[in-house]
Order: C-alpha cells, then sequence, then structure tokens
C-alpha cells in the first residue's frame, strides 16, 4: 500500500482537536499488527509513537491538510521500508 493510497482515504481532523484520519490510523493498525512478528519490533515500536507524535503536533498547530497526512505517510512508509 503506498503513502498516495492511504492518503486518500483520508478522514479530516478538526483544527486544535486530536483526531488520527482513517489513513493514518491503518498504517499504524498495520504496525501494531506487524511488530509482533517481526525481530524489528523495537524499530516499529518508535516509528509508531514518532508517526502519532507527529500527527498530534501537526494536529495541534492546526496543520491538518490532506498534504500534512501525506508528507507524515510518505515518511512512514519510507521508514517501515528501511526497518523491514
Amino acid at each position: 500500500m503506498s503513502a498516495a493510497t492511504l492518503a486518500a482515504s483520508v478522514i479530516a481532523a478538526s483544527p486544535g482537536t486530536y483526531n488520527v484520519p482513517g489513513a493514518l490510523r491503518q498504517f499504524l493498525h498495520m504496525i501494531e499488527q506487524q511488530r509482533w512478528n517481526l525481530p524489528f519490533s523495537d524499530g516499529l515500536c518508535t516509528l509508531k509513537a514518532d508517526l502519532e507524535n507527529r500527527w498530534q503536533t501537526a494536529s495541534s498547530d492546526g496543520h491538518t491538510s490532506s498534504t500534512t497526512l501525506y508528507e507524515i505517510l510518505q515518511y512512514a512508509w519510507e521508514e517501515w521500508q528501511r526497518i523491514e
């Protein structure tokens, strides 16, 4: 699944609130499922925390556009591939 595919399923979050868009929630769930099966579980736990933090920061700053989501998901996908 590409970052563009995930970003296409965005659920807009209201500025000033911490709502995790569906696309990011799916990626986080995918990490949660895989981290128990891989020898790279520490890296995946770190990635998950980093992604949650990035979205929370963006959300608190009012940057919840699909562009911001896409950038976070693109980073997530690149890190996922690096970890594996």
